[in-house]
């Protein structure tokens, strides 16, 4: 009789406790997307630091982010490598839109000076 009760018991507990963990687990998308918005976060900073952007234009650079995601995800004409590479294009000329020409500037400068570093032969 008492390993029946315990049987029950034990069934009980594990059922109810697998219930919960269903329930209030995120999905995975959520999981992906706050990566995401991680990694846009930190380009953004990086940029921040590169070329001192106001908070308008921070503001205008994650709405650009978030409108190309959206694009990426919802359509089947960017999922092959050129339309991937097309729309990453388009979203670089629209960031540098939002820079003024002294940013573009600099920003471009930074580039420069590492594409100097890495790209030499020997």
């Amino acid at each position: 009789m008492k390993k029946i009760i315990f049987a029950i018991a034990a069934i009980v507990t594990f059922t109810t406790g697998n219930t919960f963990a269903q329930r209030y687990s995120q999905p995975a998308h959520v999981v992906i997307d706050a990566r995401d918005n991680a990694a846009e976060e930190f380009k953004i900073n990086k940029l921040d630091e590169i070329v001192k952007l106001s908070r308008k234009q921070e503001n205008q650079i994650k709405k650009i982010e978030n409108k190309y995601d959206r694009l990426a995800g919802r359509n089947q004409r960017y999922s092959t490598y050129q339309g991937m590479k097309r729309l990453e294009e388009e979203k670089q000329r629209e960031i540098l839109s939002v820079l003024t020409p002294a940013q573009r500037q600099r920003l471009f400068a930074y580039q420069h000076r590492f594409e100097n570093r890495y790209n030499r032969r020997g």
